[in-house]
């Protein structure tokens, strides 16, 4: 059974798991409408979502680079300027915290919120899904799903993380220390300092 105390969140640790710590996600969620939901979770619960939502956001491509080569997690980072602030190897950006525990949240209440493309089952394999079915001479049709549901979506932004996909406010946290393609299909891009 997962406990906070399986939560690494070591600054540029060799074996951090985690931005936050089970205490920062809590006191967050404490001042946040779904608090009570978050701390009606066992504990076990909040720690892997905490866990995995880090691991989700570890997918997405940040400027600069790691300040170090043995830390486990893409930050702290250094090389790169977002709103005029300069990322430094001693801090976390506020916005990437903040992504974290909100994105634990979602985790918490769906743990199965990113994972697995639509479809399946039936026989149909993943992303795809049963467009026909009949019982007389038994016949079978499997369709490809095309981008969001119904949106007739090219997939534009095909090449965002998928947690970016299935949670696009993320981009307001993560902001221009991410590397991510803006609904419209234009990409953010990253002031890097030389």
């Amino acid at each position: 059974m997962a406990t906070y105390a399986d939560i690494d969140a070591t600054l540029s640790g060799v074996d951090s798991n985690s931005y936050v710590t089970g205490a920062e996600q809590d006191a967050f969620a404490g001042l946040q409408s779904w608090g009570d939901a978050w701390l009606a979770k066992t504990e076990s619960e909040r720690t892997i979502a905490i866990v995995q939502s880090c691991r989700w956001l570890e997918t997405v491509d940040y400027g600069g680079s790691r300040c170090t080569t043995t830390q486990a997690l893409a930050w702290p980072r250094s090389g790169a300027t977002c709103d005029s602030v300069e990322a430094v190897c001693t801090m976390i950006p506020k916005g990437v915290k903040t992504a974290q525990m909100l994105l634990a949240y979602q985790l918490v209440v769906n743990p199965d919120a990113i994972t697995g493309a639509p479809g399946g089952g039936g026989g149909a394999a993943a992303g795809t899904y049963i467009s026909k079915n009949q019982l007389g001479d038994l016949v079978q049709e499997f369709s490809e799903y095309s981008g969001d549901a119904g949106s007739g979506s090219d997939c534009t932004d095909c090449s965002n993380p998928e947690v970016i996909n299935k949670f696009p406010w993320l981009q307001d946290y993560l902001q221009c220390w991410a590397d991510i393609v803006t609904p419209g299909g234009s990409r953010v891009l990253l002031r890097v300092r030389s």
